[in-house]
């Protein structure tokens, strides 16, 4: 009933005033903070009236809430939901620049799209953590086995009072360090042993002492190592005898008789989820009281959010997995792959999710929500989530899940498990839809793999491949995930936009910021493409893939190959024309005859070029039920039914464009800075720099200056974001520890 009803909907458009819908990314990776004499929001702001004229239905803003970084953030490190530059400002800017920007789109008829991270939070104040201790200290080969992964250690510390009436004061003190499991996978794999206390800080500029072997100590028959405090020390998971001891020494010195706390670091240092091993301490001894006082070890982590600056959407650890309930930090539903991982099966957790939502909704304005890292928590959450949602009376016209999977049927798994958690009136009135990242790869492969079929392309969408419905998809052909060098596509991205622009059945597409604008400027064949879909393509109820793997459809090419062409038929649009589109992948042009459907278009009738692309301005369909098309390398046209030579669309980018529109950049380094911060420019001139905090403050800084290079003595700045300006339009920022 519902598909019935949208397309219903869909051939009343013309009547109604209803529109294709285009989303446009409003924001890439490591934006900066302040461009064009204003903060981010600002920029989109002033770009807004032009993406509107363009004919974009939504516009997705940067992450709003609050990271643990601050001005650093891109957001996605999210700490406070509430804080949407309140109380100092964000990356993108402060609360009344959102406002102002959000009601300007609002009124423009605009749909604003936050990003909402529902799957992880950062930055929280440590607190003891019994259930992340219990997870640690049980762990063993049958729960390995299973597929349980370790707890991060960068994500715990450990701690032993000292002083006061704690017992524990100076002496020797023997850590026993082993697998937990003893699964033979993480013998080998590093870690860092780092002790420190309130007295003594931890030193991270002195190089690492180094384990020796063996060093299992007592409970080997073996030696041990010592530790010093505030001194990192570079160890392994031991495949001997399976302990590590390590011997602390504490003066009277070193910690506070009357009261103070010895921390512990035991952090993995191979980098990533799959080094992480499951080592602890299973054995204190203390010689002082000549007893094992491993007992008396706790375990923190930061996920204390019940002090916002906000003084809303509180959580403490039994919000965030493991917290004794059935959990398996394993595979991509429960592996902690960022910050620390939200249960969203947690009433409390709900109700604090649900609830921004509904505020995002009603207190900001916002009209659609792009989810981050959907596939790591449970579709049932995003089921009940838009159940909500519609029983507040919420219906957002778009609502887009981030599950980064390159498998059409998972993708489309994903999309049927949400919509058997939703109601049927839920379903009813809202689309809940999920990026196509299916199609993204094969894009990417199309324009930058060697040899690649790209009529491939035809088969590998989640409406092709998985046999979704368009309605339930975005697509898109580079965003902020693919910022690595060989993940963006880097040759001619166009031939991706003239796909997803024209092919109506794929889903709605995304354009993103760098692609439309500079360095990519591609904006005046985005804005065609898009022109020519509104006038001609839109409620087109058939895609004909005329030269397909095993097309019925005869061909000769008389120049260009089958395998770097896309050749399609669009059918039963709301203009009544037939439109042919031609993607020529190949690095010569395509020349091509080739027959086409006849349902709805006679031989003697034309097909005009509609952006002038090849030599001819129509084309002829002969008596064979052939049109001949000429296309140069690596380009796109569109054929529309009929002799529209007076409505051509002009797609040829001014020589005005060429002006790279993000302002001219200061590179600094380091960055964070400590006591100095070297900044650096394109240029040979010097530069007069001006200094401001994130009050807007000028803030004088000595300077020693060559060219095109300034050092900055930064020693006596107060941790937090600063941003730099010249006169002649250069921007930067840096952030000092």
């Amino acid at each position: 009933m519902k598909r019935y009803l949208l397309v219903v909907l869909i051939s009343c458009s013309a009547t109604f005033g209803q529109a294709q819908e285009f989303m446009f990314q409003g924001w890439y990776w490591n934006y900066p903070s302040f461009i064009g004499g204003g903060s981010w929001i600002e920029h989109l702001s002033s770009l807004t009236p032009g993406l509107d004229s363009a004919g974009f239905t939504h516009i997705w803003i940067p992450p709003h809430a609050k990271g643990a970084t601050f001005g650093a953030s891109m957001g996605y490190d999210v700490k406070d939901y509430y804080d949407l530059g309140e109380f100092g400002v964000a990356r993108w800017g402060s609360r009344e620049e959102l406002d102002a920007a959000i009601d300007l789109m609002n009124g423009l008829g605009i749909d604003v799209v936050v990003d909402m991270v529902y799957n992880h939070r950062e930055g929280g104040a440590f607190e003891d953590n019994p259930a992340v201790e219990g997870w640690i200290e049980n762990m063993n080969g049958t729960k390995i086995a299973a597929g349980d992964q370790p707890f991060p250690s960068d994500r715990f510390r450990c701690y032993l009072p000292l002083g006061g009436d704690s017992g524990n004061g100076a002496g020797n003190y023997y850590f026993k360090i082993r697998s937990a499991s003893g699964a033979g996978g993480f013998v080998g794999k590093p870690y860092l042993v780092h002790m420190a206390t309130n007295t003594v800080p931890f030193d991270f500029a002195t190089d690492p002492d180094t384990e020796a072997e063996p060093n299992g100590g007592a409970d080997c028959g073996e030696g041990n190592n010592t530790i010093t405090l505030g001194i990192m020390i570079d160890a392994q998971i031991d495949g001997g005898c399976g302990t590590d001891e390590f011997e602390l020494v504490l003066t009277e010195d070193d910690f506070n008789a009357a009261g103070d706390t010895l921390w512990i670091r035991l952090n993995n240092t191979g980098g990533g989820l799959g080094n992480m091993t499951d080592h602890y301490i299973y054995g204190l001894w203390s010689g002082g009281l000549g007893a094992d006082i491993q007992d008396q070890i706790g375990y923190q982590t930061m996920t204390d959010f019940t002090n916002m600056n906000s003084g809303l959407g509180a959580m403490k650890y039994l919000n965030f997995k493991p917290n004794g309930s059935p959990t398996q930090l394993g595979g991509d539903l429960d592996a902690m792959l960022f910050f620390y991982d939200v249960d969203q099966n947690v009433g409390s957790t709900r109700d604090v999710l649900f609830e921004n939502t509904k505020w995002m909704w009603q207190e900001i304005g916002a009209r659609g929500f792009r989810v981050d890292a959907v596939k790591h928590f449970p579709a049932n959450f995003m089921g009940d989530l838009l159940d909500y949602l519609h029983d507040n009376g919420i219906d957002p016209p778009m609502v887009v899940g981030e599950s980064y999977d390159f498998s059409a049927g998972v993708l489309k798994g994903w999309l049927d498990e949400v919509q058997f958690h939703m109601d049927d009136d839920t379903k009813a009135a809202i689309d809940i839809r999920v990026f196509d990242f299916s199609l993204r790869f094969n894009l990417e492969q199309a324009s930058d793999a060697f040899g690649y079929d790209v009529r491939n392309l035809f088969n590998s969408s989640i409406v092709d491949a998985a046999g979704g419905s368009g309605f339930n998809v975005v697509t898109f052909v580079n965003n902020h995930d693919f910022r690595d060098p060989g993940q963006p596509v880097d040759n001619n991205p166009e031939l991706g936009y003239a796909y997803i622009l024209t092919n109506n059945k794929l889903g709605v597409p995304c354009v993103y910021h760098t692609d439309y604008f500079a360095p990519n400027n591609l904006k005046y064949q985005i804005d065609g493409l898009m022109e020519a879909h509104r006038r001609y393509i839109f409620g087109a109820s058939q895609v004909d893939y005329l030269n397909r793997f095993g097309t019925p459809y005869a061909s000769n090419y008389i120049s260009g190959f089958p395998n770097s062409t896309l050749l399609y038929q669009l059918s039963n649009a709301e203009s009544g024309r037939e439109v042919i589109v031609v993607i020529n992948y190949a690095g010569e042009t395509l020349k091509l005859d080739h027959t086409i459907n006849t349902a709805n278009i006679f031989p003697g009738d034309t097909l005009t070029d509609i952006f002038s692309v090849s030599p001819y301005d129509f084309v002829t369909v002969n008596g064979s039920n052939q049109v001949y098309f000429e296309i140069p390398a690596r380009s796109f046209a569109v054929f529309v039914e009929g002799d529209l030579r007076d409505e051509l669309i002009d797609i040829s980018t001014p020589v005005t464009n060429a002006v790279n529109q993000i302002e001219r950049s200061v590179r600094c380094y380091p960055n964070p800075a400590a006591d100095w911060v070297m900044l650096e420019w394109d240029t040979n001139q010097p530069m007069t720099v001006q200094v401001t905090d994130m009050q807007g403050r000028n803030i004088a800084l000595s300077t020693l200056q060559t060219d095109n290079r300034t050092l900055l003595d930064t020693r006596l700045l107060t941790p937090g974001m600063y941003f730099l300006s010249t006169p002649d339009g250069w921007k930067g920022q840096f952030i000092k520890q």
